[in-house]
């Protein structure tokens, strides 16, 4: 999978290279250099500009972007190293990878780290490229790129030798003013190609993991990419004892340097923030997605979901066959309760994007968007949510990313109920209303249930009819009797002299397994409270008969009882039709 996604990101290189004559401006464009100091120094020695770049890492985007941003970006991808254990300055105090470059972390003045010593470390190893490299296999790397690239130039090298001993530690006299933290980088004005010439003298000799497993074929050197690969001795699993050559694959040099803007391109939109990256098949086209955003059209491909790390981290990638941003039939998250909606919630969904804002909001709190991924170890949310968060997003993600409805209906009806439950304990029932409605609304949605909202407004007409009425009626159907009997229990916890009247008490009703067992304790309810309730209380009197007086044919609905209990009691409803709290 992750060939097909170079081949497309390829793909989109070469187009973008074309338009703009540099072939890798598609990864300069999306190229986030790291927080500091940069300075570009012209060719006359003196300091052309400076700019300070830092991200924000809230809203992740660049704070004052300055004017020349896009120059700062060329010369900083130029001049980096591929890790820093691939470093030219061997004691690592040095970050660049050229002699038209310095990249200091500005720390290693203050703890000494940087001194004449290091400096000349540097560019004794720039001035002498090829003494570096001992080993047989790292000197012929090396070699191959000498042949492309030319010698170094060594004037324009002691030129910037001069210059950096000279002026880095009085640079307050030259107008700079380091803050002690980030980089501080400083760039020679040059040549485009003299930049992307001497970082290829680098970079190839680099590219690979480790230069010991390269081969030669036919005058072309292969080895092991170094992208999200290494073999080392903490990692013998990783080769092939069975064959003569232990390495699990080999790609060229081209196709490493492909990886590595492959690699680079999505490092960028990690720091940006956009960790959805999918690629279209049919278009071509590269979609990277923050976590609040969606693509708004159909979509068949790939998807990777990636994060910032030491290295460019791949956590998750898949096939996308049939995404649809507009959902194939509209969402329509009815109010059977009939309870208030200030939020206006309770309206019809038309595509996933808003589906999705929905059950955030709804099932977990705000929780779900910007959690997706997030290791258990790290939420920063605990309990039920936390519990139901872990069971359920890698099911809606399929389903709302991927358009893969397989066990969705049952994992959202099995958090909806798990969740009312939690909501209804913990003395939030507008949350568990919310929740049951939205239960509900699934059911029919996924075409377990129909006309459900028609079902419940007839059964809560029905029963407020008949606990109105005068003399004895009865209840018709199962679904009348559990919500009933959820009305009668709701009732009669409101008559608990508690200060803070908890809706704990209901769970063991929810929790019964046989109808006999649910009178039983309905009656001992009775014989609790039943001194506070007046003996000419029509209503109460009304649906006790209606409860006690019907045997249900089915199995216990425990979401058709819990719907009563949260529902508006019909008990406490003024004759004008107005509810009254508890």
């Amino acid at each position: 999978m992750l060939k097909d996604c170079l081949e497309i990101f390829e793909k989109e290189l070469k187009r973008v290279g074309e338009r703009t004559g540099n072939p890798d401006q598609l990864v300069l464009d999306n190229y986030i250099p790291s927080d500091g100091l940069y300075l570009i120094v012209d060719r006359d020695g003196k300091i052309q500009s400076q700019a300070e770049i830092k991200m924000n890492k809230k809203t992740r985007k660049l704070e004052n972007e300055p004017l020349n941003y896009a120059r700062i970006c060329f010369l900083d991808y130029y001049s980096q190293l591929v890790s820093m254990d691939k470093p030219q300055d061997p004691k690592k105090v040095i970050h660049s990878n050229n002699y038209l470059s310095f990249w200091v972390k500005q720390e290693s003045f203050q703890n000494g780290k940087l001194n004449d010593e290091a400096i000349e470390r540097y560019y004794h190893v720039l001035e002498n490229p090829r003494e570096k490299y001992i080993k047989p296999k790292d000197r012929e790397m090396y070699d191959y790129i000498a042949k492309k690239v030319g010698e170094v130039d060594q004037e324009k090298l002691l030129s910037n030798k001069k210059w950096i001993l000279e002026h880095i530690f009085s640079l307050e006299e030259l107008g700079v003013k380091l803050s002690g933290k980030g980089y501080l980088k400083i760039f020679f004005e040059d040549d485009d190609n003299i930049y992307i010439r001497e970082n290829n003298r680098y970079l190839v000799t680099k590219i690979f993991n480790k230069n010991d497993y390269n081969i030669k074929i036919d005058g072309e050197i292969f080895g092991l990419p170094n992208d999200n690969m290494g073999m080392n001795s903490k990692k013998p699993f990783l080769e092939h004892k069975s064959r003569k050559l232990i390495v699990p694959y080999l790609i060229s040099s081209n196709e490493a340097l492909l990886q590595k803007k492959f690699f680079d391109y999505l490092m960028s939109k990690a720091a940006a923030g956009k960790t959805n990256v999918f690629f279209d098949a049919e278009s071509g086209k590269i979609w990277p997605c923050g976590k609040d955003d969606m693509i708004k059209q159909n979509f068949t491909g790939f998807f990777l979901q990636i994060k910032k790390g030491k290295e460019l981290e791949i956590h998750h990638q898949d096939s996308v066959v049939d995404y649809r941003f507009r959902l194939k039939k509209k969402f329509s998250y009815q109010n059977i309760l009939q309870t208030p909606d200030p939020d206006e919630i309770y309206k019809d969904y038309r595509n996933v994007g808003e589906l999705q804002g929905m059950l955030n909001e709804v099932l977990f709190s705000n929780w779900l968007i910007s959690n997706y991924f997030t290791p258990a170890d790290e939420l920063a949310v605990e309990g039920e949510i936390a519990r139901n968060l872990m069971f359920a997003r890698e099911s809606i993600f399929a389903w709302l990313y991927k358009g893969k409805e397989d066990q969705i209906a049952a994992v959202l009806d099995q958090v909806c109920k798990n969740l009312m439950l939690h909501w209804i304990k913990n003395n939030s029932v507008s949350k568990a209303q919310k929740q049951w409605n939205l239960k509900i609304s699934l059911k029919e949605y996924f075409g377990g249930e129909k006309k459900m909202a028609v079902l419940y407004q007839e059964i809560i007409e029905k029963l407020r009819n008949k606990i109105r009425q005068k003399g004895n009626s009865a209840i018709e159907s199962d679904e009348e009797y559990y919500f009933a009997a959820g009305q009668l229990l709701r009732y009669f916890i409101s008559l608990n002299k508690a200060k803070d009247k908890m809706h704990s008490l209901a769970n063991p009703f929810f929790n019964l397994k046989r109808d006999e067992r649910l009178k039983e304790k309905l009656l001992e309810f009775f014989m609790k409270y039943n001194y506070r309730i007046q003996e000419n209380g029509s209503r109460f009197n009304n649906l006790y008969y209606l409860v006690f007086n019907y045997r249900p044919e089915g199995k216990m609905r425990q979401d058709v009882m819990v719907a009563g209990y949260i529902a508006d009691n019909l008990i406490y409803e003024s004759n004008k039709e107005e509810s009254v709290n508890e």
